[in-house]
């Protein structure tokens, strides 16, 4: 079981443009932290991401003035490239940016 792991994992891609990303068999369809760092909300405006405090929550903020981006908040929908994607807390904390289902 530890080989075939280990080959999973030297094989794990991100969805968006096929570059090597951590091994996640929670997130199978996960982006990588380059692709995750490009979001937009639907206007096209960056922003950043992040749990609001140790015992989670999730919050986006625009990254030009860090002011508080609602839409990508409430709902969870970026862009990447121009590609939608769902970005949201993950488990045990920290952000995680994956294809619908």
């Amino acid at each position: 079981m530890g080989r075939q792991r280990a080959h999973r994992r030297s094989r794990d891609r991100c969805s968006h443009d096929g570059a090597p990303r951590p091994y996640s068999p929670r997130y199978p369809r996960a982006l990588c932290a380059g692709c995750a760092g490009r979001a937009t909300d639907l206007a096209g405006r960056p922003v950043r991401m992040g749990n609001t405090g140790f015992s989670g929550g999730f919050k986006a903020v625009h990254a030009d003035d860090g002011s508080d981006c609602r839409q990508v908040t409430d709902d969870g929908r970026v862009l990447i490239d121009g590609v939608e994607y769902r970005a949201g807390e993950a488990h045990m904390g920290g952000i995680v940016v994956q294809a619908e289902a």
